[in-house]
Order: structure tokens, then sequence, then C-alpha cells
């Protein structure tokens, strides 16, 4: 669907990898295989958010591995310095496969919302199924163009989670793949994803920080630029981000939105379960909780 006119009859490639829409003429670009549908004005406001995040990112550790880091994923490499986050992204994923019979039922059309590097579209591939990646970041080590270190058997998009540019009523599935969080309006966020699922369809969530206070997260987040900006000179908050949810928040949005939701809570360690309690004994902040969010519509 073309992300402007939000017209449905279908975009046309033409040579020299311009996209054109044909109700209302508008064209997009495709890069090295990456439908870019979003329109100029839009990513332009995206610019410095995208420049500050690749540029944390990376100095954290990911980037460029090779394609065997890359084909590995979510399983850790040794030597990874986020290992210990990648451990949990498996169990997530391991969760989330067993939640949904993913590896019993095949051809499912999933929507991978966040897809980064693609590794989730990549191992939904490989099970038989029709993955779709979309993001907004394309960078070519820790975004959708590092989707070159793949048989890539899917296809990938640049777009907002507040404007996609599919048709209503048609993936099975769609995941929010460490990924909503980002999100500046969670209603709008999740009422779009809603729009492009079918009818008996799940959304999901995974990977995202929850607490049980509100202040616990807006106090995260105010330690997270605190340290951006003490570790790299700018707190990369140019997109006002929600960053965390609560339960709460997770209940009202689905009263608001229609849905029902399954709590699914994999089981990340001892260390992290007992998180909680070194919290309280220290009198810390109230550590964040992952879990496995799965809608559908009531």
């Amino acid at each position: 669907m073309c992300p402007v006119c939000k017209s449905d009859i279908g975009l046309l490639s033409w040579p020299g990898n311009k996209i054109v829409c044909r109700n209302c003429s508008d064209s997009f670009q495709s890069i090295e295989g990456i439908y870019q549908l979003i329109s100029t004005d839009r990513l332009a406001k995206y610019e410095m958010f995208l420049d500050e995040y690749t540029r944390i990112r990376i100095a954290e550790g990911r980037g460029d591995h090779g394609n065997d880091y890359y084909q590995r994923l979510p399983e850790p490499s040794a030597s990874d310095p986020l290992a210990w986050q990648w451990k949990i992204r498996n169990k997530s994923f391991r969760a989330l496969l067993s939640a949904l019979c993913l590896k019993s039922q095949k051809g499912k059309k999933i929507i991978d919302q966040g897809a980064g590097v693609g590794w989730l579209c990549n191992r939904l591939a490989e099970m038989g199924h029709h993955p779709l990646a979309i993001d907004i970041n394309m960078d070519d080590m820790d975004g959708l163009s590092a989707g070159k270190n793949y048989d890539r058997r899917w296809p990938v998009i640049q777009a907002e989670f507040d404007n996609l540019p599919l048709a209503d009523d048609q993936a099975d599935v769609v995941i929010f793949n460490a990924s909503l969080h980002y999100s500046t309006d969670y209603y709008n966020t999740l009422r779009e994803a809603l729009r492009v699922l079918a009818n008996d369809g799940k959304l999901v969530i995974i990977d995202s920080p929850i607490y049980r206070k509100p202040g616990s997260g807006i106090q995260m987040k105010s330690q997270r630029h605190d340290f951006f900006e003490k570790k790299y000179g700018f707190r990369s908050d140019s997109i006002n981000s929600i960053e965390f949810l609560t339960w709460d928040m997770i209940k009202d949005l689905g009263n608001s939105l229609g849905i029902t939701w399954n709590v699914i809570r994999p089981w990340y360690g001892l260390g992290w379960a007992i998180r909680p309690l070194k919290a309280t004994i220290k009198r810390t902040r109230e550590p964040s909780t992952f879990a496995v969010l799965i809608a559908k519509r009531s």
C-alpha cells in the first residue's frame, strides 16, 4: 500500500530501482532489494535519531562480525560482548515458537516489526514461514542492510511503525521484536499493526522492558539518557520514544484496542529472577522484567 495516499491498488517497479504509485504517482527507491516506503520528509525526522542510535549500538559491540555471527543469532557467540543479551533474546524466541506452534505449523505470513539485522526473519524462513522485515534503520551492520549476511528469502521494507505500507487484513502474526518501546504512541502503533493483521491473527510483543510502577520506567529512561550524554556526548532523545511498558499500560491498551493478552514468562535464569529482591534489599530502582505478550482480538 502506498504510504502517502494509502491506495492499495499496488506499487509498480520501474527501471533504475524506482517504485511508483499508480494512484498518486509518488515515487520511492529500492536499494539493494530494500523497499524504502517512507516519504522523504518523514525520513528526515529520524535522521538525528538514526545517527546517534547507530553510533551507540556499534560502540556497544554490535557490528559486522561476519556471516556466521549473523546466521547464528539469536544463539550467542562466546566472544560477543552482548552474549548475555542474546541469551535473553534466545529464550524469548524459544518461548515464542512454543506459544504459537511455529515449529509444527508452516506457511504463516509474519511481519517482523523492528527487524534490525533480520535474524528473526532468517529463523522463520528456515522453518517454512513467510516473514516480512520492517525497520526504519538501514545500517549495514546493525540494520536492514545487514540482511546481506543471509541467503535472504523474504521482502524487506524501510517504513514507520505507525504508517505501514501494507493493505489491510493480511498477516497471520505481527511481532514487535524488541522494538515496541521505540514507539512514541503505543495506541497508534498497535492499532496500525491490528489493521494489517487478519481477523484471527496474533499480535506479539517480545523483549520490551516492563515495570510495575511507571516511576521506575521514567527513572530508567532518565538514567539511560544521562549515561549516553556522559559517555557519547549526546542524550539520544531526539525522538520521544516511550521506552518502557507497565502492566497497567498493557491492560489499558488491551481494553482500548479490544484485544485480550496472554502473558508468557520465560525462565531467564536464577540471577535474573532474584533481581527484584536484590533491588529491594539495596533500595535501588525496580529492575525491568520481560515477558512474551500475545494478543488476539476479543
